[in-house]
């Protein structure tokens, strides 16, 4: 193997790693991050001849952003990973990626979040930004509170508002009733995926919801609930055939329940959080209905 062939292969397995570093090899972050996009680009169609467009740079906003997430989160994670059964293998703390390899990979990820995020109007854009203290300051709460799935959830879903700026170039703020019904599902889903990870956070010091809730877990229900609520009040509020709303909240009420029972029952854990890759499209699917029915 001659000198250009070796360089290739370290090129090629460095690149490797940096999409691993993003989670590109595990998709279900981003579809978590981009169903509420649609949630709020479909809650208010005014504009089917662009509505593709709209949609393919969701997409590629959402993947993108979560890429550039998980790189932070990473980098200030670095040395918590590398004591974690499940995270001792990631690119930072296995060595596999310097720091400053995945700094670089941070801005060129930001960079091509923000050509997606100009495509859109002033006021998308204005939104898009207001996000991002959260979004680079998110690991830290772990550090600091046991609420950090209340950060992500506020984090997740702000592609609710965009997504619905994106057709009325106005903030409608009965859109509120479906961002927090976002915010109340992903805290319920992300605590989930904390227990994972329980035993190793209590020995480190670090906080989460499901440290918090470790022998009060039937309080998920609750949060999932809570989410349900707001659901139902977004369609009664927002589309004018009731019977079909009142439908269409029931059966997410229904998914809820669902994932809530499969928790209890001891199911995978991280089968429970992926199942919301499912269910996130399929909410993204009632309420696009609703405009047409």
């Amino acid at each position: 193997m001659n000198k250009i062939e070796v360089m290739f292969k370290k090129i090629k397995e460095k690149c490797k790693n940096l999409l691993i570093l993003g989670r590109y090899n595990n998709p279900s972050g981003a579809f978590l991050l981009m169903w509420p996009c649609y949630w709020g680009l479909f809650s208010y169609i005014s504009d089917n001849q662009n509505l593709f467009f709209y949609l393919i740079n969701f997409s590629i906003g959402a993947f993108v952003m979560r890429g550039a997430g998980c790189c932070i989160n990473d980098i200030f994670d670095k040395d918590f990973d590398k004591k974690i059964e499940r995270t001792k293998n990631r690119p930072i703390a296995s060595g596999l990626i310097t720091i400053n390899e995945a700094i670089i990979f941070v801005f060129l990820q930001l960079f091509l979040g923000l050509i997606i995020l100009l495509q859109f109007e002033k006021i998308v854009i204005i939104m898009g930004f207001l996000v991002m203290p959260l979004v680079v300051t998110y690991p830290l709460f772990k550090r600091i509170t046991y609420f950090p799935q209340l950060v992500l959830g506020l984090i997740f879903n702000w592609g609710v508002i965009l997504g619905n700026l994106s057709q009325t170039n106005k903030f409608n703020y009965e859109i509120l009733y479906l961002y927090f019904a976002g915010v109340f599902l992903t805290i319920a889903y992300d605590t989930i995926y904390g227990f994972q990870d329980l035993k190793d956070d209590k020995k480190l010091g670090l906080k989460s919801l499901a440290i918090f809730l470790e022998k009060k877990n039937h309080y998920l229900f609750l949060i999932y609930f809570i989410s349900f609520l707001f659901f139902l009040i977004f369609f009664l509020t927002n589309f004018s055939n009731k019977p079909v709303a009142v439908i269409s909240s029931f059966l997410i009420l229904i998914f809820l329940y669902f994932q809530y029972q499969a928790f209890k029952t001891g199911n995978p854990l991280i089968n429970i959080f992926k199942s919301n890759v499912l269910y996130g499209g399929l909410i993204s699917l009632m309420i696009a209905l609703q405009n047409y029915l």
